[in-house]
């Protein structure tokens, strides 16, 4: 078992956005990635934890070649660029993109006078496609919802599955498995050691139990 809390990582950033970077794969990043970062599971390669200044913006760039998965958890978030131009996710929406051999470009914006908040993942895709692809999905509460890894969603072998709960919930977490507890509390146990976890918290296990509390928002991801 290994736990990284926001209290071991500096705040960054850059333009209008402000972040906690919890995973940097060397796999993805080379000698870029920080040393206080966890170097990701499977095709999982980058994990932040992030929120915009009232109307900050990323200001627009380029992604290929990667799937690109961002969690909005409060506020909303316009999406500006060559897929979904003009979206704005709501707080609890899930936008999956693929960036694919031909790319594309964007800009993601907070469009109101309060701070947003969003998790964003990086994964590797293990089946290139030519043309890029976007869609949003919306969890179900008190539902383990599979995001990211499926042949109904996309075809990886990580997944990613979310678990926004309004009652406390019991996890089997066979592994090796990466999870990120985005808020709420819970209490972590494998092979006897157990660890109390709070919001903010990235933790990685072999294979234990999670006892989730209620009011929590929870990333998982596994091979």
């Amino acid at each position: 078992m290994n736990i990284l809390t926001r209290d071991d990582l500096p705040l960054g950033g850059f333009a209008g956005l402000r972040e906690r970077l919890y995973v940097m794969s060397p796999k993805q990043f080379g000698h870029q990635a920080l040393a206080d970062t966890h170097p990701g599971l499977g095709n999982l390669v980058y994990l932040a934890d992030a929120f915009f200044r009232p109307h900050g913006s990323t200001g627009k760039h380029f992604h290929r070649n990667i799937d690109i998965v961002t969690c909005l958890i409060r506020g909303r978030l316009l999406h500006r660029g060559s897929l979904g131009d003009g979206e704005i996710l709501e707080a609890g929406a899930v936008q999956i993109q693929q960036a694919g051999e031909t790319g594309f470009d964007h800009n993601e914006i907070n469009p109101d006078s309060q701070l947003n908040h969003m998790i964003q993942l990086w994964l590797r895709p293990e089946h290139r496609i030519k043309d890029a692809g976007y869609r949003t999905v919306h969890p179900v509460p008190d539902a383990r919802t599979r995001i990211y890894g499926s042949h109904d969603t996309v075809p990886n072998s990580t997944w990613l599955d979310i678990l926004i709960s309004t009652r406390p919930h019991a996890l089997a977490l066979p592994g090796p498995a990466l999870g990120y507890l985005v808020r709420g509390g819970g209490e972590l146990e494998e092979t006897g050691q157990r660890e109390t976890l709070k919001a903010d918290t990235l933790f990685t296990l072999n294979s234990g139990q999670l006892k989730l509390d209620a009011g929590s928002y929870l990333i998982i991801a596994g091979q």
